[in-house]
């Protein structure tokens, strides 16, 4: 399944290429994912909690930066995990590009994602799957324009607080999925 996303970022992209690098800071902006390791091959180890319906998914994965290209701000992530309940596995190639966009910059991101076994089931609305994708990547904007932000001389402490609060950005984040696939089925554009 092939997903693009993108957001923005009130950072030249040089700056905003070094905040997406600092992958230990970066992550905490991602809802239901943990790092647990940076493994001394330079991949990080990690958990995903993600809900699609009724049914609570829980990876373990691994995760690599592989083609960085400091000079064009981009790279390729590629990750892999397995449901801690033996119902399947995630795969998924991520192509990362920051690219100008006026003074600030615009983050691009292609993925191939592939799933097998029950998770494949699960997810064969395509639609509530590149939905979800799109409110994760939403909320990790959300959550590291707070990060940005606070990281601006002058920040207010509640601005730092909101940027801890990806759990309350993430609760709604189901019903906000399956609502966008709902309109899509039926073409509605609000």
């Amino acid at each position: 399944m092939q997903l693009k996303n993108s957001f923005d970022v009130a950072r030249p992209p040089a700056q905003a290429w070094s905040i997406l690098l600092d992958i230990p800071n970066s992550v905490t902006c991602m809802p239901g994912v943990e790092l647990t390791s940076v493994e001394p091959d330079g991949s990080y180890k990690g958990k995903l909690s993600v809900k699609l319906g009724p049914v609570a998914l829980k990876f373990n994965g691994v995760a690599t930066l592989e083609d960085v290209d400091e000079a064009a701000h981009s790279a390729t992530i590629r990750a892999k995990g397995s449901d801690l309940q033996g119902r399947g596995s995630a795969g998924a190639t991520a192509r990362v590009q920051v690219v100008p966009n006026g003074n600030d910059s615009t983050v691009l991101i292609e993925t191939d994602l592939q799933l097998s076994g029950l998770v494949a089931q699960y997810g064969r609305a395509s639609g509530i799957i590149s939905a979800m994708a799109g409110e994760m990547v939403s909320a990790f904007a959300a959550n590291l324009r707070t990060r940005v932000l606070a990281s601006t001389p002058g920040a207010t402490t509640s601005a730092v607080a909101a940027g801890n609060n990806a759990n309350a950005i993430s609760s709604g984040l189901i019903w906000r999925a399956l609502w966008a696939w709902f309109r899509g089925l039926f073409g509605a554009k609000s």
